[in-house]
């Protein structure tokens, strides 16, 4: 079977790649060139920007593949490009969407393929539900087969999952270790799935030239549910300690970090519990077993393998520092203040990032830098 990514070494897509190897797939991968040297040498790597479009279709003139994955469309003209080029040139496109599409739930209510997908709260999952209709509408034009996958939130070696979305995933386990406090959002009673990358390949791989999956949606998702706050305690508990938790309504949150409002109020602040008797009906190898307190083991080793892994964003680190402290302060919350600076496991916090954090608790020099940011 032959296979292109498009992407490929993201924390979902890694381990699809390496199940595809495994099986002893013929693998390419259209990317920049910027992060290969963990690629398997096995995979054939097509150096290129995928949104030029005339320079990747000068690249593969004259190749055909089976599947084509796409894991970097996130608006329409970024999806209407890619088929462009690939409209008749693979048997099955498969797109990767999100599980953020479907409406808010009630309590206890389990998602399935039909609930509606209509989830307009927020611009990420809006946009992928446009891209959903752009392969229905090309699939009229063209004949051209496809499959759409709307995965949730993962994990893998590499990807702690974090509550409040840090850029650098040592970060939420950094403060952690150093009792600082965790942020989570109303309690963090939400329910969530927590899918282990690797066990959600083996659902992606088996929809593979699967007949019974052209023009369909699959979510691929763990059957186990846990709230948030115990996928902190989990995560802690893997670190050899117990959080300390900072209890902030998700409003107050949205007020202070704006850019937050989406994720909660479209995604993690509600519940996301899934049925997976779809995906398990046409791919019965698919068993996503790996509940999460034993799972997220296994990613803190990793990290704890080598410590040049373990990197800090210290500008988010900062911004939640204020965060907190703020929310204490207004809500006459004792806390202790030692908590709230800025402290690293097994480093040396060198100026630069000393310089970050301050940055970032201080809102008056925060905002001077996005100022500066948009005039560079």
């Amino acid at each position: 079977m032959k296979i292109l990514f498009i992407g490929g070494t993201g924390v979902l897509s890694t381990d699809i790649v390496k199940l595809c190897v495994k099986k002893e797939y013929e693998v390419y991968m259209i990317n920049r060139g910027h992060n290969n040297k963990n690629v398997d040498k096995k995979v054939n790597i097509i150096i290129g920007d995928i949104n030029d479009k005339e320079s990747i279709k000068e690249k593969i003139e004259g190749m055909t593949f089976d599947v084509v994955i796409d894991f970097l469309s996130y608006m329409e003209n970024e999806l209407k490009s890619k088929l462009e080029i690939f409209n008749n040139k693979c048997e099955q496109y498969i797109f990767i969407s999100s599980a953020t599409v479907y409406r808010k739930t009630e309590k206890g209510e389990r998602i399935t393929e039909k609930t509606e997908a209509s989830n307009h709260e927020w611009d990420y999952s809006d946009n992928k539900l446009k891209c959903e209709k752009v392969l229905e509408e090309n699939y009229k034009k063209t004949g051209q087969k496809y499959t759409i996958v709307r995965p949730y939130i993962t994990y893998s070696e590499k990807r702690i999952p974090d509550m409040a979305i840090s850029p650098k995933k040592w970060t939420l386990a950094n403060r952690i270790i150093n009792q600082k406090p965790v942020l989570l959002w109303d309690d963090g009673q939400a329910r969530c799935t927590l899918t282990q990358t690797k066990e959600f390949a083996v659902g992606i791989v088996g929809l593979f030239l699967n007949e019974k999956a052209y023009q369909e949606v699959f979510h691929i998702t763990t059957d186990h549910t846990l709230t948030w706050k115990e996928a902190t305690i989990y995560i802690a508990k893997a670190l050899e300690t117990e959080p300390i938790i900072a209890n902030v309504p998700s409003d107050y949150i949205i007020n202070v970090m704006p850019e937050y409002k989406g994720v909660l109020k479209a995604d993690k602040g509600i519940d996301r519990e899934f049925d997976n008797s779809k995906i398990k009906s046409i791919v019965p190898e698919f068993n996503a077993k790996t509940k999460f307190e034993d799972g997220i083991k296994e990613t803190i080793e990793y990290y704890k393998e080598d410590t040049k892994r373990q990197e800090v964003d210290y500008l988010w680190d900062g911004r939640v520092d204020r965060l907190i402290k703020k929310y204490y302060k207004q809500n006459n919350i004792e806390y202790d203040k030692k908590s709230l600076s800025v402290k690293s496991y097994k480093e040396d916090i060198n100026l630069k990032n000393k310089i970050k954090y301050y940055i970032g608790k201080n809102i008056v020099l925060y905002k001077l830098m996005q100022i500066i940011r948009k005039l560079v």
